[in-house]
């Protein structure tokens, strides 16, 4: 039997604390070995009854009876040793594993295999006391199912017997799609849950050579159905434990959709619409890894894409000595007017990260006319509240999205991307990813404008601010004790 490693991931995920916890990633990385691994750290430390048992109970579940059998139930019998197998119920799909401990105590933990393929399988899963559960390959579970198993866990070993040490629910799967309920607890966890998600097991071959300044070993390139060159990632999990061709055969003839959920850690495919910047966003690579701080120097403005409307968005960014446009932070809101946000929102924003910084602000065009607040116009409150104001060249949304599009696929300083997001950024991060997208019009075709949803607002302040981040403007500066608002070019606005 091979020797059980946790990766990064895998450690992390293994020693989250948290109630429920997701493993996702490719294919071959590990994640059933890592979960069966978790079931019996899990058991080892379940606290001792007055006999000196350490009682447990797991469910684990997969859709049908025909995958349970041939992936789930080999990974476990696969990699426990037989001398701590104390029982195994064929019939009844019940394995018991008893081990004794160097403390003169014994760990006696029953795990049960559940196919959900009829009812019947599901009323028996419901029915059930546990300790905790594995959904394997989880993507596959109905919601339903997966709430009502949850309410399964933490109900054995009963409380004479000490009750469940470390209760709570592990799942593993490969990436759901996005818009299904999976994607929705992935991206907007509740407190405790948990998300781990391992590294792709392929990049492309110019992500590759960005990453590790040279080329891949030519056996670990593999050819996709549109042509494009994939390598393997040398920092994937689990490769060391699989045959060095596995991956580079399992792209040929693949399409973007099977490599993107398989093989690189990405959601498959919306069915609301494609997402706006699809071939220019590369997580991997525009995603800083670690958070930049902004430069405080005259010579470095602090560039503040504005959105007005009942939803008034700010993204912050700033183009560092580089050349690289660093957006650093983003305020969202949601019904409120842009005084209200400038109020509560924007300038404590300013106060509390971005004191002394040189600051300008580039509004949503139509903001100059008067048309949102009676005689008085968005810019005008802009104005009275201290701000420099540069207005950006068009409110068009093409050349928006371009210019955009010519930030993430510009390279500066030899490798480094024109563009980098801190991942704090979150509604920024998750509309570059997948929500903010083309719509679909009735007839299912796709349109040319994206859709109006809640990513649309900090997308559209994010064009606003590289609409005019290269233009070399100047602004004012801020300090928590007082606020000079110093008279500089602004592109002939002031």
């Amino acid at each position: 039997m091979s020797t059980f490693v946790a990766t990064p991931t895998i450690e992390h995920f293994m020693l989250s604390d948290k109630y429920v916890r997701i493993l996702a990633g490719p294919i071959g990385s590990g994640k059933s070995v890592a979960c069966t691994h978790d079931l019996i750290a899990q058991g080892l430390e379940q606290r001792p009854n007055h006999e000196g048992i350490r009682k447990s109970r797991f469910l684990i579940v997969r859709n049908t009876a025909d995958q349970l059998r041939s992936t789930t139930q080999k990974t476990v019998f696969d990699w426990i040793p037989d001398e701590i197998i104390d029982d195994w119920k064929v019939s009844l799909k019940e394995l018991q594993l008893k081990m004794p401990l160097a403390d003169g105590t014994t760990a006696l933990s029953e795990w049960m295999f559940i196919a959900l393929d009829t009812p019947d399988d599901v009323r028996k899963a419901l029915s059930l006391e546990s300790t905790g559960l594995w959904g394997n390959e989880s993507r596959e579970l109905h919601p339903d199912v997966v709430d009502g198993l949850l309410m399964r866990v933490n109900r054995y070993p009963s409380m004479k017997d000490g009750g469940a040490s470390r209760p709570g629910a592990i799942f593993d799967t490969n990436m759901p799609d996005v818009d299904s309920w999976w994607h929705d607890k992935m991206e907007n966890p509740p407190p405790n849950w948990s998300i781990h998600i391992q590294p792709p097991a392929v990049l492309t071959m110019e992500d590759y050579l960005l990453r590790y300044e040279e080329d891949p070993e030519e056996d670990l390139v593999g050819e996709a159905a549109d042509g494009t060159k994939y390598a393997v990632n040398p920092a994937c999990d689990n490769f060391a434990n699989l045959a060095r061709e596995y991956y580079p055969n399992t792209l040929i003839g693949k399409k973007l959709d099977f490599i993107n959920v398989y093989l690189r850690s990405r959601y498959g495919r919306s069915l609301s619409g494609l997402p706006v910047y699809d071939t220019t966003f590369d997580p991997d690579f525009h995603l800083a890894e670690t958070e930049f701080r902004p430069i405080s120097s005259e010579n470095y403005p602090i560039t503040v894409g504005l959105d007005f409307g009942r939803t008034p968005a700010a993204v912050f960014m700033q183009m560092n000595p580089y050349g690289q446009v660093v957006v650093l932070s983003e305020v969202v809101s949601s019904n409120m007017g842009i005084e209200t946000f400038i109020k509560n929102k924007l300038k404590p924003h300013i106060y509390e990260h971005y004191t002394r910084h040189h600051i300008v602000l580039a509004p949503d065009p139509s903001g100059a006319f008067k048309q949102q607040v009676g005689e008085v116009t968005p810019y005008d409150i802009l104005r009275k509240a201290g701000f420099k104001l540069a207005k950006p060249p068009t409110n068009l949304i093409e050349p928006r999205i371009q210019g955009v599009e010519r930030l993430l696929s510009r390279y500066v300083d030899g490798h480094k991307p024109g563009m980098v997001v801190n991942r704090k950024c979150v509604e920024l991060v998750r509309g570059f990813r997948y929500g903010y997208r083309y719509k679909l019009n009735k007839k299912g075709q796709m349109d040319n404008k994206p859709d109006k949803n809640e990513f649309s607002h900090v997308h559209d302040a994010a064009q606003y601010g590289c609409a005019i981040i290269d233009q070399g403007i100047s602004g004012m500066s801020m300090s928590s004790k007082k606020r000079e608002v110093k008279p500089m070019n602004a592109a002939g606005w002031t």
